[in-house]
Order: C-alpha cells, then structure tokens, then sequence
C-alpha cells in the first residue's frame, strides 16, 4: 500500500483542508497529480466567493484564471506513513 496525504488551502485563512488516502502499490504519480488537482480546484471551487464576493461574479475570465492558477500553487501531496495515515483517519 501506498499512503498519500493531500493538502492546500486557496490562500485565504480558513481554507485549509488535508486528506489522507490509501493506494494499491500499483498506482502510479500521474494519478496521484490528477486527484490532488481534483481536490485542490474542489477546494478553491468551494471558497471562490472569498476572492470574488458573495453576490458577484467575477470581473474579468483574467480574474477567475488568476484566481484558480494562485490557489493551485498551495496546493500538492506527499508519501506519508502507515502510521501517519491511521492516526488521520478513521482507520
């Protein structure tokens, strides 16, 4: 198995999230980017109204871009331990 601890935030305080996901060993990197990236832009999906405001929409797409490409950059995973992976869980 494979432990894997994803993390970010968008930038703002209060965004912060962590999972904690196990793999078969056979699972490779690329599919490790791609659910990071899932979770990142779910997350900054989530709080998006924090850089636009409750009731707007965005200004500009120039905005919005600027707004997902920043909130990716907090963004990422790494290998973690069994033991890690456990305590952070309901396993």
């Amino acid at each position: 198995m494979r432990y894997v601890r994803f993390y970010g935030s968008n930038g703002y305080c209060g965004t912060d999230y962590e999972e904690y996901v196990a793999f078969e060993d056979d699972i490779s990197e690329n599919e490790i980017d791609e659910m990071s990236n899932e979770y990142a832009y779910e997350n900054a999906e989530t709080y998006e109204y924090m850089e636009r405001g409750w009731d707007s929409q965005w200004e500009s797409e120039e905005d919005e871009e600027w707004y997902y490409d920043n909130a990716m950059e907090y963004c990422g995973w790494d290998y973690c331990s069994e033991e890690e992976y456990k305590e952070n869980t309901d396993n």
